[in-house]
């Protein structure tokens, strides 16, 4: 395990291998995930589909929602 430093110049574990982050919700727009490392920012939207068995399968496989980006990260300033 090594360690990452968001822009706050904190630190927090960087694991060997990827972890899911899954959020249950009924309002999936309403949720923003901000990556502290980057500034990146995404907007949660809905599945576009409502057949239950396209949605049980997403369940299965943690792809309830999908996220989209609205903020990308800075790029330094030139001098």
């Amino acid at each position: 395990m090594s360690k990452r430093i968001l822009k706050d110049g904190s630190e927090v574990d960087s694991f060997d291998k990827p972890v899911d982050l899954v959020i249950h919700t009924k309002a999936p727009g309403k949720w923003k995930l901000t990556d502290l490392e980057t500034g990146e920012e995404y907007i949660g939207s809905e599945i576009s589909t409502d057949f239950a068995e396209v949605l049980r399968e997403k369940v299965n496989i943690n792809k309830i929602g999908t996220w989209v980006k609205t903020k990308w990260k800075q790029k330094p300033a030139l001098d």
